[in-house]
């Protein structure tokens, strides 16, 4: 982290979506430059929370006891597509000013885990231009794949692909979170198989939906109403569940389209922002339905929408005869 000039960069920003990449680099920043909690020589300001000539005005004073130490700026909302007014022009004219001239006894970092820096905007190109930037963004599905991998490895884990597909498929793409569930599953066994990932990991209400689907389509009425029953348990509204069910059948019949139409896999989650993992499992659900199936129950689900908000039935009582009569029980 080198100026053109033979000194050391002491201002940065750490931007991106992936925290647990960002607190990484964080940390590494820390170690470098010895940075400890302990020792005091470490502040974290929030932009809406304090004025920013106090900021400067610690940023400037010397470090108590250690060579170096750092001011972590969080929430800029000011640099964002977000309309703020709680830093005037003049703070940011005194913060330009600042991180126009490195300090070398601190190191300056901004920090914002949103990607939504608004690059128009003069401060954010001149910030790219003095100051070093860390962009991070979201890992591909193949790298969160092979991490993944590894960090149930460095546990001394042992994962089925299966299981591991499956852990996958129910995580979203962040690596933090990601982490965190690893260390929990590590905690219960040093073997984990499918059994194990259904155990300790919780499914999305979109997969409870999906199985909920799926038994409409198979026409598997006990199912459907136990799976129902388990959602309402937990306080899911009839309404939601609906635009939910209808969202299914809909991934469904655009899935069997664009696999029609010759797209890969690569393709169509991109097309649809679909988890690869979890598309896997839509793909192989949907073989056995037809289009014009698909299309139908869409239909009547939307009526069943229309007769709910219409007062014509109760919401509860819609959806369970609704379950029913897919079950081809009258």
């Amino acid at each position: 982290m080198y100026n053109g000039k033979g000194g050391v960069i002491m201002n940065c920003v750490i931007y991106g979506e992936e925290k647990f990449l960002m607190e990484r680099k964080m940390n590494s920043l820390k170690k470098k430059f010895q940075i400890k909690d302990e020792d005091m020589n470490m502040m974290t300001y929030w932009c809406n929370e304090t004025p920013m000539k106090t900021i400067i005005e610690d940023a400037l004073t010397p470090p108590f006891l250690t060579e170096y130490k750092m001011i972590v700026l969080r929430n800029p909302y000011f640099l964002t597509t977000l309309k703020q007014k709680d830093v005037s022009n003049e703070d940011i004219d005194m913060l330009m000013d600042y991180l126009s001239h490195d300090n070398p006894t601190t190191i300056f970092v901004i920090y914002h885990d949103q990607k939504n820096f608004d690059e128009r905007k003069k401060i954010v190109k001149q910030l790219r231009k003095i100051v070093r930037f860390y962009d991070i963004d979201k890992v591909d599905y193949h790298q969160l794949y092979k991490t993944t991998h590894q960090a149930f490895q460095k546990r001394n884990c042992e994962i089925e692909d299966d299981a591991l597909e499956l852990f996958l498929s129910r995580m979203p793409n962040d690596l933090l979170e990601i982490s965190q569930e690893v260390n929990k599953i590590c905690l219960y066994s040093n073997h984990i198989t499918r059994e194990t990932i259904d155990v300790m990991v919780s499914k999305k209400l979109e997969e409870n939906v999906f199985e909920l689907t799926k038994a409409i389509l198979n026409k598997e009425t006990a199912k459907s109403i136990q799976i129902y029953k388990d959602l309402k348990i937990n306080n899911e509204e009839p309404i939601k569940l609906i635009v939910l069910i209808a969202n299914s059948l809909r991934l469904l019949y655009q899935v069997k389209l664009l696999d029609r139409k010759g797209y890969n896999d690569q393709e169509i989650g991109k097309m649809l922002s679909l988890n690869p993992y979890r598309l896997r499992y839509i793909r192989q659900d949907g073989k056995e339905f037809e289009i014009s199936e698909l299309l139908e129950k869409l239909d009547e689900l939307s009526q069943l929408d229309v007769d709910i908000k219409t007062g014509k039935i109760d919401r509860f009582k819609g959806l369970e005869l609704f379950l029913i009569r897919m079950g081809g029980i009258h």
